[in-house]
């Protein structure tokens, strides 16, 4: 089935965290084992749709709109950080009444994962996490490559960035992230840029941007929480992904105890959406000794 950003918000649903709207989607499949997808920056759970059918065939689906992104609420002024969109998956997991997830997150997700696996190893987690799978997001952020807009954008100059986002600026900082054979339509990059106006959502980039950056003040935390636990890991990666492609890679073989590592060619940033099928067939196969 093919979604677009208005179809993909018709069957969605809400739930409430502190008051805020957060949007998720869900494919109920009592029964089966439970997949808890998290999205990156500055896009939404929109990006799984490619995946969706296929993976919705033997698992149950969660995946989640993270406050201040996608059709969520995106108050102006929060406190974004790491931490709290952990609480936020915490929170559609208890409501949901699910007691056991595999994860699987991209870009700003991973991020996320990694905060709940330290929670996890402390015992912290009122669900259990089966498995998780990582799609080129800042694991490491010694490895990390952003670029000088990103960088811009969490400085004090990015409040008088923000209005100068227009759709072909927008556009053109989302292409350099594909792989150059996979490069989005015109139309894709006009959901996408929606989707970051929906509730005045560009007031809270600058917020947004920053806690990924004030994410790697907590580096050993969440590195340690990658290589002490015991839960089973698969990273996916897009090579030719700028920020965190075949170098992120390395870095993770060079870290991580016994590392699986699937490494995509003519695949830039944006995994889900360039490569779907070679991403549900590798998350399928690895979930598969798991479930």
């Amino acid at each position: 089935m093919y979604h677009t950003l208005e179809s993909w918000k018709k069957t969605g649903k809400y739930f409430t965290f502190k008051n805020f709207n957060i949007f998720y989607q869900y494919s109920s499949r009592p029964a089966v084992n439970t997949i808890f997808l998290i999205h990156g920056y500055p896009t939404s759970s929109f990006d799984w749709t490619r995946v969706w059918e296929q993976l919705s065939e033997e698992y149950q689906l969660v995946a989640i709109d993270l406050l201040g992104l996608g059709f969520s609420d995106k108050p102006v002024g929060h406190q974004y950080s790491v931490q709290d969109h952990a609480d936020q998956c915490i929170a559609l997991i208890q409501y949901l009444k699910l007691d056991n997830v595999h994860l699987v997150g991209h870009d700003l997700g991973v991020g996320v994962i990694q905060e709940l696996l330290d929670r996890q190893l402390k015992k912290q987690l009122p669900h259990s996490i089966q498995s998780v799978v990582f799609m080129n997001g800042s694991l490491f952020s010694e490895a990390y490559r952003p670029r000088i807009i990103q960088k811009l954008m969490a400085s004090f100059l990015g409040h008088l960035i923000v209005p100068l986002i227009s759709f072909s600026v927008f556009s053109k900082s989302m292409l350099q992230m594909f792989d150059q054979h996979h490069q989005p339509t015109s139309s894709e990059l006009e959901q996408w840029y929606k989707l970051l106006n929906y509730n005045y959502g560009k007031k809270s980039l600058v917020s947004l941007n920053r806690s990924i950056f004030t994410r790697f003040k907590y580096r050993d935390r969440l590195v340690n929480a990658l290589i002490h636990n015991k839960v089973p890991m698969l990273l996916i990666n897009g090579k030719n992904d700028p920020n965190s492609g075949e170098h992120m890679a390395v870095r993770y073989r060079e870290l991580i105890p016994n590392p699986q590592v699937i490494e995509i060619d003519e695949c830039g940033h944006w995994t889900p959406w360039e490569q779907p099928k070679i991403v549900a067939k590798e998350i399928m196969c690895f979930l598969a000794n798991y479930s």
